[in-house]
């Protein structure tokens, strides 16, 4: 009962304070004048609604999305204030802060996607880009090798480096094969113009992640280390793969050994997390050439991964600084 009169009390409050705000009819009268009045009747509205919530806590904020009438491809969102006629633009820069700045990012953003094809189109069998996220998806008929990577990454920085207003990062590029969801090397690549001072974690150019889910090769390893180490009171889960940056061929995987949750309820099939284990493998066949264990009662696990980034032999580290 207690908890029922706590909600209807919660309930009654937002209810005021969405009271409080313009209503919706106002808000949109409001906001068409506002377009009308500095932006000539060039956008249509697609979305105008009430965007109030308990992380913003105002009930004059209005989710709304806009197309550019002369090119129905540009369309733009942002939150606006209803009451004191601004907008505001998660993610983005201040500089962004404005229609006309959002129309002109995804003009550009367009004109850079379609550079990237031109470039690069020849050498894969397709390709996404997402500007927003900074990312790039490859699928090519094989893997990459070393010289490969270094070939796309020069490509993709010529033209990167003619838009530092637009891709305003690192690009993650990832590069997969036609049966694979996600590829199993991962470049970073940076372009000139990216200044990365203020990044928590900062790569070496032309860095080879690797992704451990997803692709063929990351569920080959992940099944022989299965094989090799799980067992029917201890299982085991694949945590982070690193690859040697000078030649591809050599791998260290880490994997978390859990065991049954010491619990008085013998049914239970709860596990935790006690340590990682660390093989150094040959890739592609795979032998594995050593193996090492850390307990958690050496590193806490909060710890485990800056730990293991701190170890990494010279040739496998990938990051200049992390945190």
């Amino acid at each position: 009962m207690y908890r029922f009169f706590v909600f209807v009390i919660l309930f009654v409050i937002l209810l005021l304070f969405v009271s409080c705000g313009v209503s919706n009819v106002n808000a949109r009268k409001g906001f068409v004048a506002f377009l009308n009045t500095h932006h000539n009747n060039k956008y249509e509205i697609i979305t105008f609604k009430s965007h109030f919530n308990t992380a913003n806590m105002n009930p004059n904020i209005y989710w709304v999305e806009l197309a550019l009438k002369e090119n129905p491809e540009i369309v733009i969102n942002f939150e606006w204030d209803a009451k004191n006629k601004e907008l505001y633009v998660p993610n983005y820069s201040n500089k962004q802060n404005s229609i006309t700045a959002l129309t002109d990012y995804q003009l550009q953003a367009i004109v850079l996607r379609r550079k990237l094809h031109e470039v690069l189109d020849k050498d894969v069998l397709y390709m996404d880009v997402s500007v927003f996220n900074h990312t790039i998806s490859i699928t090519t008929a094989s893997d990459p090798t070393l010289e490969d990577l270094k070939y796309f990454s020069t490509k993709i920085c010529s033209v990167l480096d003619n838009y530092p207003d637009t891709w305003t990062s690192e690009a993650h590029v990832d590069f997969k094969l036609i049966t694979e969801v996600k590829g199993f090397y991962e470049l970073i690549v940076k372009p000139n113009t990216y200044d990365d001072t203020n990044d928590s974690y900062k790569y070496y150019p032309d860095a080879v992640v690797i992704n451990n889910y997803g692709s063929e090769k990351a569920q080959r390893i992940d099944n022989l280390i299965q094989e090799e180490f799980a067992t029917a009171s201890s299982s085991i889960y694949l945590k982070a793969i690193w690859v040697d940056q000078k030649n591809l061929k050599s791998l260290i995987i880490s994997f978390e050994k859990h065991v049954p949750l010491k619990d008085k309820n013998e049914k239970s099939h709860l596990t935790e997390g006690v340590g990682r284990y660390q093989i150094h493998m040959h890739y592609p066949n795979l032998v594995m050439e050593s193996l090492t264990y850390t307990d958690y009662n050496t590193i806490d696990r909060e710890h485990m991964n800056s730990y293991f980034l701190d170890q990494l032999p010279e040739d496998f580290t990938f990051l200049i600084e992390h945190s």
